[in-house]
């Protein structure tokens, strides 16, 4: 084992406990504010995203293992250093490398009467599973981290009072016109629609000179003006049969 272990392994990717209580909230969908993703938590979760998923060295194992051999009983001895180390990277060599890390190799120790003994590389997958797959919730919390990161800076910024004043004085003035007038005002300057009234005095006049086709339906139609002005006035509708009659 030392003789593939003399190489410093590369840096494990963790995150520090205050990326890990952001990431944890992700993970349980709490919301975020934007004063939550300062640079520096962003930049970490970028970082965590982007390569902790990576297997590790077949050195960083090797390094990892030696480590482990001291603490356990029957650790291999020289000759068998290098099998051990080849077996555990065929099994375990897909895990990602952050499962790699001193606090995995402490779990195996304190495991009990398990943990005084060299484990077997089915052992040691089963044992480091469940590390590995709490650095891939991690990575996706940390990837979503950044995604929210980069949405808070494409979304636009809400105009203020003053900012939304001066760009209607400038719409304007470049319109060349007065001030956009207030609901109310227009309405008022809206030219009143015909009553009731005139609009039956002027549908009579037109009967007068109107044909036999124009008739069959204009006498329907005065006649149902009548009695909406009669409802709103409150008196009783005299049909234009009636007023032919007396005529």
């Amino acid at each position: 084992m030392n003789a593939i272990s003399t190489l410093a392994p590369s840096a494990i990717r963790q995150p520090s406990p205050d990326l890990s209580v952001l990431l944890d909230a992700v993970r349980n969908s709490v919301p975020l504010q934007v004063r939550d993703l300062t640079p520096q938590r962003v930049a970490e979760a970028r970082a965590v995203a982007g390569v902790a998923l990576q297997p590790a060295d077949p050195v960083l194992i090797a390094a990892w293992l030696k480590k482990l051999a001291g603490l356990v009983v029957n650790g291999p001895d020289e000759v068998r250093a290098r099998q051990q180390a080849e077996a555990m990277v065929e099994v375990c060599g897909d895990l990602p490398a952050a499962v790699w890390c001193p606090e995995a190799r402490r779990a195996w120790a304190r495991s009990g009467e398990r943990g005084k003994f060299w484990p077997a590389p089915a052992e040691l997958y089963a044992h480091l599973l469940p590390f590995a797959e709490k650095i891939r919730w991690q990575v996706h919390a940390a990837r979503k981290v950044v995604k929210l990161s980069e949405a808070a800076k494409e979304a636009p910024k809400r105009r203020t009072a003053e900012e939304r004043a001066a760009v209607e004085c400038a719409v304007n003035a470049w319109k060349g016109r007065q001030p956009v007038q207030p609901k109310d005002a227009v309405k008022r300057l809206q030219p009143d629609q015909p009553s009731l009234r005139q609009r039956i005095a002027e549908y009579r006049r037109q009967l007068e000179t109107a044909g036999p086709e124009a008739q069959a339906w204009l006498e329907p139609l005065i006649t149902n003006l009548e009695a909406q002005h009669a409802a709103v006035c409150r008196k009783k509708a005299r049909g234009f049969a009636e007023r032919a009659v007396r005529a």
